[in-house]
């Protein structure tokens, strides 16, 4: 009986809560009242008192709600992302724009302990040092890409850590403003749009589904680690398949593991926003002796099935050229069966050129 009477008052207490968020996007901070939140709600007003000592024991209590909430979130995805910072800045963004995080309601919350000077001081004692650590967080990630790529003298890391941070306030705003009609897909656009100009070795530049007739193209694209191994040898594995070798995920994964370990290859892989791994590229640097300087091979390319006509391709093969470029190569050299028609219409659309004078031999051993 205990516990049901526990449960019983968790849920008449969340739905008190419910109901605060609504009377807020409804009403404002300065005109509401325990009637109207207890009316919204369907209880009386003593039902409210039986909860909660006042209006404001209540109206704290619900920014405490959406603050967890959005904290959760944000770990959850970070925790996803794993250690690799453009995977964690990206995941956080994502996270920023979840439709449970960012319902227009709460985001009337936000507004009005932000906005309207009776619940400024309840704002900041409760989420300016959380805002501060993930603005750290983020200025961090941004500071960590732009170490991996050496380029600190060329990008201020706070410059764009300050431009994310304005492009989610944005965003929520007119989250608040839009209601339920608010289009976040184009949000995300926007958003990977921005990543993808200021770290393009991280991020493909994302298509735009409204320009190009397509019903999904929502992905990132991300240099793979460790942590991607088990996703990636899926992939590996099918794409294996393809060359008519017999399935084994226990190979892929030894070999894939191998090559990321020592660095013997880079492997790129295209994720959706929820994580799937879409596709993968992988390239081995290697040496041209006639020209006496540095090439790549991309061994590798494949995308899943179902997700494919979607620029997945496409954007594998732009971010393996921008790797090479970065790397110093003079070219890419690449391989295909000679019935592979898509393959090598992707290839050629892309400026590879087919090669005419050289015959390629091999020796099994």
């Amino acid at each position: 009986m205990a516990n049901n009477s526990s449960a019983n008052q968790n849920d008449r207490r969340h739905l008190l809560i419910d109901a605060t968020i609504t009377a807020i996007a409804e009403y404002g901070l300065s005109k509401l009242t325990l009637a109207k939140i207890s009316a919204i709600a369907g209880v009386t007003a003593g039902t409210v008192n039986f909860h909660f000592d006042s209006k404001e024991s209540l109206l704290l209590e619900t920014l405490n709600f959406v603050s967890d909430e959005f904290d959760s979130s944000i770990a959850n995805a970070l925790k996803v992302a794993g250690a690799d910072p453009a995977k964690r800045l990206h995941a956080i963004i994502n996270a920023s724009l979840d439709p449970e995080i960012t319902e227009h309601r709460k985001m009337a919350v936000w507004h009005a302990f932000d906005s309207e000077s009776r619940g400024r001081q309840d704002y900041q004692r409760i989420r300016g040092n959380l805002d501060r650590q993930n603005f750290k967080l983020i200025l961090t990630l941004c500071e960590q890409i732009i170490q991996n790529a050496n380029k600190q003298n060329e990008i201020s890391a706070r410059a764009i850590a300050n431009a994310i941070s304005g492009i989610t306030d944005e965003v929520w705003k007119e989250i608040l403003f839009a209601g339920e009609s608010y289009d976040r897909d184009d949000a995300r656009l926007v958003c990977k749009s921005f990543l993808a100009s200021v770290f393009p070795w991280c991020y493909e530049m994302p298509v735009d589904p409204k320009e190009h007739g397509q019903s999904e193209s929502d992905f990132a694209l991300f240099q793979a680690t460790l942590d991607d191994v088990d996703d990636l040898a899926i992939l590996f594995d099918q794409y294996r398949q393809f060359y008519q070798e017999d399935a084994d995920l226990t190979l892929a994964k030894g070999y894939l593991r191998a090559r990321l370990s020592d660095g013997s290859s880079v492997v790129f892989i295209a994720r959706s926003p929820s994580g799937k791994a879409l596709g993968f590229t992988q390239l081995y640097a290697t040496f041209c002796s006639v020209e006496a300087a540095p090439i790549m091979v991309l061994y590798d390319l494949f995308v899943d099935a179902k997700c494919r006509r979607l620029g997945v391709g496409k954007a594998l093969m732009n971010r393996a050229q921008a790797h090479a470029i970065d790397s110093g190569a003079v070219r890419i050299d690449l391989e295909t069966e000679t019935t592979n028609g898509n393959a090598q219409q992707l290839y050629e659309t892309l400026g590879y050129v087919r090669e005419t004078e050289f015959y390629k031999y091999s020796l099994s051993l």
